[in-house]
């Protein structure tokens, strides 16, 4: 099992009806991080272009070509949690919530792209240079939080 809540309620089960020792486990089977996550809604009528579907892919791309290099000098950088949001609707919740994120513009918004970096709004992106400018931000938030250095 990988619930604590699910585990305690089956071993109260059991241990109801009999009287043996039990032992069980709980694993968090196939969980193991190998490169940071990128959290990306799935798009909507809110995304006008397939913009935020090629930065979603920019971005993922990136950082798994980053991570051999990132993992020998940056310890645990493959925790970081990283989101693409395609508009303005729930991107700054979600962004909220990661390490580092971006929320595009959706159809008929304004054309800018929030940044939050630890659950705060640090900048807004704009123009035709959003991914590069991101992958950067991105690359200097690892290399302050990951590598001890300061930006």
């Amino acid at each position: 099992m990988s619930g604590v809540q699910d585990l305690i309620s089956v071993y109260r089960a059991l241990a109801r009806q009999c009287d043996y020792a039990l032992h069980l486990g709980l694993t968090e089977a196939g969980l193991r991080s190998f490169k940071p996550s990128v959290r990306a809604c799935p798009g909507c009528g809110r995304t006008g272009s397939t913009a935020f579907q090629h930065l979603v892919k920019q971005i993922d791309d990136f950082l798994r070509a980053q991570m051999p290099q990132w993992k020998t000098r940056y310890p645990d950088v493959e925790t970081m949690k990283v989101t693409v949001m395609g508009c303005i609707v729930n991107g700054p919740g979600e962004s909220k919530h990661a390490d580092i994120g971006i929320s595009l513009p959706g159809t008929g918004e304004v054309q800018a792209a929030p940044v939050y970096i630890d659950g705060e709004k640090a900048l807004t992106l704009r123009g035709e240079h959003i991914a590069a400018e991101f992958q950067a931000l991105v690359e200097r938030y690892i290399e302050r939080r990951f590598g001890g250095a300061t930006v």
